[in-house]
């Protein structure tokens, strides 16, 4: 009998089987990556453009008042607190737009457009996501029995002291797994002529 595999929820499959399951599991946190990627690009999108509709807005009424001077309304304390700080903020928007961008690339291919914290290549935010990503895992070359071992023994420990998060290390003993599959049918070493 070939090799049984059981998943997380209790259903037994074969090797065949099993390695469909993976695939479509695998589309589908692939799929609903990209969906999230996708509604914070488009809400990303749909701020900015307010965002320039606002001060287009704010463009055209103060252009209308130079024009029209006697109908200026009067705004009280709590109004020209706001219209202050949205001054500066769109002060702040225009000098954001001379400034070089942040260097990460996304998973889509797209560059980052945020701009860099002073100094660094990356914006804040990506800045502090490397800053909290745990530390790599340095895996040795999976080119035999003994580097495959090595390697289990490596998502293992890091399992275990809780620098590999369980859909990290489900994804690398996935790897290691094929890696033990391949390995009889792996040959590294040069060819003689």
């Amino acid at each position: 009998m070939g090799v049984l595999y059981i998943s997380a929820d209790g259903t037994k499959y074969n090797e065949a089987e099993y390695e469909e399951y993976e695939k479509q599991r695998l589309a589908r946190e692939v799929a609903e990556y990209r969906a999230q990627i996708a509604a914070r690009e488009q809400a990303r999108s749909d701020a900015q453009r307010m965002l320039c509709e606002l001060g287009q807005a704010y463009k055209s009424y103060t252009s209308f008042l130079k024009d029209n001077p006697d109908l200026c309304l009067r705004l009280d304390s709590e109004q020209e607190i706001h219209q202050q700080v949205y001054e500066k903020l769109l002060e702040n928007l225009e000098r954001a737009h001379g400034t070089p961008r942040c260097g990460y690339i996304k998973v889509n291919g797209v560059p980052c457009g945020s701009p860099r914290m002073k100094g660094q290549e990356l914006c804040y935010a990506h800045q502090r996501m490397q800053a909290v990503r745990p530390e790599k895992f340095d895996l040795p070359p999976l080119e035999d029995a003994n580097a495959i071992q090595l390697g289990l023994m490596q998502v293992a420990r890091g399992l275990m002291d809780g620098q590999m998060d369980r859909k990290t290390a489900s994804l690398m003993l996935y790897c290691l797994q094929i890696a033990s599959s391949n390995v009889a049918h792996t040959n590294f070493e040069a060819e003689e002529e």
